[in-house]
């Protein structure tokens, strides 16, 4: 899982590296908070953190019933979040100004990022229903776990970038 981690994590890396490269050196770049509803961005941002913190007390309670119920919970915010991002994408798009995937850089940038992390997410809660309704061992959950905090983690720098840092 290491290993896989890794190099997932360069994955990211070459993702966060273009959308610097492209903001910098673009003529213009929009105000992401011209285009972007920051509220409930921020609501799955912090769904997304707290299901890290249920994730690691359904570790903690790996052989108890509260197992179980922490693991319900993780998946139920993990799939809170994927259904924030597909009404955020639906927002996007039916706005007046539609920010479509090819309409320019930020937009291309923007959807590529998000939904390569949204399909991570994806990945964790098809994983976190495996472990759920096969009841699997200790280190299997902890294997899960490990993907899930990294998931968790990979979306810090997206909601910086995109959604927070201001344009000059």
């Amino acid at each position: 899982m290491w290993t896989f981690l890794a190099t997932d994590a360069m994955g990211f890396g070459a993702f966060f590296i273009a959308y610097a490269m492209l903001r910098v050196r673009a003529e213009s770049w929009p105000d992401p908070r011209a285009r972007l509803a920051l509220a409930p961005v921020a609501a799955m941002t912090f769904a997304l953190l707290t299901s890290s913190l249920t994730m690691t007390l359904a570790v903690r309670a790996a052989r108890g019933r509260a197992r179980a119920g922490w693991l319900l919970a993780t998946l139920t915010l993990g799939l809170a979040f994927l259904v924030g991002e597909l009404l955020e994408y639906r927002h996007l798009l039916a706005a007046v100004r539609p920010m479509r995937l090819g309409g320019d850089l930020f937009a291309s940038t923007f959807y590529a990022l998000t939904g390569y992390h949204g399909l991570h997410v994806l990945a964790g809660v098809v994983c976190l229903s495996a472990v759920l309704l096969r009841r699997a061992e200790r280190r299997t959950l902890e294997v899960v776990a490990l993907y899930w905090h990294f998931v968790d983690l990979a979306w810090m720098p997206i909601f910086t970038f995109l959604y927070l840092l201001p344009t000059r």
